[in-house]
């Protein structure tokens, strides 16, 4: 009877370990379960969250790619209004008012949900303008250059004298504001290149734009930071009512190099080479004739006026300590 008492009790025993290590496998079996559906979850999180950041990165390259769009598209504005009836073939102007439209009309239709693609073309339709801004920029000054040469041929006028000597053309100025050369050193404003970096005095062509006055004796335009051209151009246009002549700007865009050699002949009277606000593409020089200078009706009305446009004296800042009457900047 003992005997059996004992078998029958190793016999529970044992089917109590078989019970517990079954519940044991079912438990490690479950935590199993549910940390492999954990990771799974924790992997749809991490891929939403992607997704989204994706998206807002996109979000954010459209808008700066909108940004850059209406960027070329006022400058591209600039470019046609100052190049009517002064490019030799007019065909190419209306291809670039066709691009302009098709680039606004892209940016005033955006998606909802831009993609890589949706950015990418309108990068292409902005790098098209661009193009063909400076096809048209390239175009008026070619133009201008022959017409100019034409005009330095003729017989000179009392007010285009100083034409081709010393710089001054026959639409810089007028009559009543012209001085004869003086027979100091000219120096010529500087003409942006297609492959600046964007720093001082390297400013890149696509990011201005010539002015269609006051090209100078070699052939230079008037260069400017399109914003800054742009309000030039409405200055000027008040200027030339009031005054009936354009604004005699004399230097505007200065490079690196030019600031150099400006500093070397003129000494601390010139801005260190690269601190220059001519190398920004945002300052201009009127001719230093005496209608220009302090307390002249012209200089008067540009101190009053030319921050309307943007355009203010730091003559007329300064209270006077600053005695350089020609000089302007652009300040938005």
């Amino acid at each position: 009877m003992a005997a059996v008492t004992v078998v029958a009790m190793l016999a529970a025993g044992l089917t109590g370990l078989q019970i517990r290590a079954a519940q044991a496998d079912e438990r490690r079996d479950s935590l199993a379960a549910q940390q492999a559906t954990d990771r799974e979850e924790v992997q749809r999180r991490a891929e939403r969250q992607a997704a989204r950041v994706e998206r807002v990165q996109l979000v954010l390259s459209w808008a700066t790619a909108a940004e850059q769009a209406g960027a070329a598209a006022a400058a591209a504005d600039v470019a046609l209004v100052v190049s009517a009836g002064k490019v030799a073939d007019d065909a190419i102007r209306p291809a670039l008012a066709v691009a302009v439209e098709q680039l606004r009309a892209t940016v005033a239709d955006p998606p909802a949900d831009p993609s890589d693609d949706d950015v990418a073309a309108l990068g292409a339709l902005t790098s098209e303008v661009l193009a063909a801004t400076t096809a048209v920029t390239d175009a008026q000054a070619a133009w201008q250059v022959l017409q100019d040469a034409a005009a330095a041929a003729a017989t000179p006028s009392p007010e285009s004298l100083r034409w081709p000597n010393a710089g001054a053309g026959p639409d810089c100025g007028g009559g009543p504001s012209y001085e004869p050369d003086d027979g100091g050193t000219v120096f010529h404003t500087s003409t942006p290149t297609v492959e600046g970096d964007g720093t001082n005095g390297n400013i890149p062509r696509s990011a201005m734009t010539a002015l269609s006055w006051c090209t100078d004796s070699v052939g230079n335009q008037q260069w400017l930071r399109t914003d800054a051209a742009e309000a030039m151009v409405r200055l000027n246009a008040a200027f030339s009512a009031e005054f009936g002549e354009n604004i005699a700007i004399d230097l505007s865009y200065r490079s690196y190099a030019d600031q150099v050699a400006i500093r070397d002949a003129l000494g601390s009277i010139a801005a260190p080479a690269g601190t220059s606000n001519h190398g920004w593409g945002r300052a201009i020089d009127t001719w230093e004739w005496a209608a220009y200078s302090f307390g002249t009706p012209r200089y008067e009305w540009l101190v009053a006026n030319g921050p309307t446009y943007g355009w203010v004296s730091p003559s007329a800042r300064s209270g006077g300590s600053n005695s350089e009457y020609w000089h302007f900047e652009y300040v938005g």
